[in-house]
């Protein structure tokens, strides 16, 4: 019965130990893409360049594909999902997005963000899970705050889509030109664009409640 216990404690030690061992490869594999990009690289060769076997890699994350994702969703939960807005506070959205991709630490994320989008459109099966988080779970968010900021429901679908498209785009100029100030001018015509959508959201909501008063 003891040796039982103590066997068992031993396949615990070393299930925490592989955990650990595991978190420090994704950090070192992350890294390094962030680093030199994903073009042309090989499973084998991103195992070596995180100072592992091409086994233990296969071993904590069973396929390239499968690193790929964890890699993926990493980047994207830390670069692009934000903590907690306010529930009406869709312009501190736009502002964020702004700001981080100015920022020099995560000018090499939102580059690789981009680079794997180029891979994700020519095989959508494949990085599934990362379209899933940084284009469908996007517009969700946007557009649940949408619903919160008084978007009526049969518009919250279209408005969430074009704003989460003015965004990538314009984080995709600057990437591509480095033109501060014009990407700057053209980020606040789209929070001018919000505040005119809020105010009309909430127009609508005051006009429809006394109507249904009266």
């Amino acid at each position: 019965m003891n040796s039982s216990n103590g066997d068992s404690q031993r396949v615990d030690g070393r299930r925490l130990r592989y955990q650990n061992r595991r978190a420090e490869i994704l950090d070192a594999a992350m890294a390094h893409l962030l680093e030199n990009g994903i073009n042309g690289m090989s499973f084998r060769a991103l195992a070596a360049a995180v100072g592992v076997s091409h086994v233990t890699l296969r071993h904590h994350f069973g396929t390239k594909d499968e690193l790929l994702g964890e890699i993926f969703g990493a980047i994207g939960s830390r670069l692009a999902v934000p903590d907690h807005f306010d529930a009406d506070d869709i312009e501190s959205i736009v502002q964020k997005l702004l700001l981080r991709s100015t920022q020099p630490e995560t000018d090499r994320r939102t580059r690789l963000v981009f680079e794997v989008y180029g891979q994700a459109v020519q095989d959508p099966v494949e990085y599934r899970a990362f379209l899933d988080r940084m284009v469908t779970g996007w517009i969700e968010i946007i557009r649940d705050h949408a619903l919160k900021a008084g978007c009526p429901h049969h518009e919250a679908d279209n408005f969430a889509t074009l704003l989460f498209a003015q965004i990538r785009g314009l984080q995709f100029d600057l990437l591509a030109t480095g033109d501060n100030e014009r990407i700057a001018a053209a980020f606040n015509t789209v929070i001018d664009g919000l505040r005119f959508q809020h105010a009309r959201w909430a127009g609508a909501a005051q006009q429809w409640h006394q109507t249904g008063t009266r």
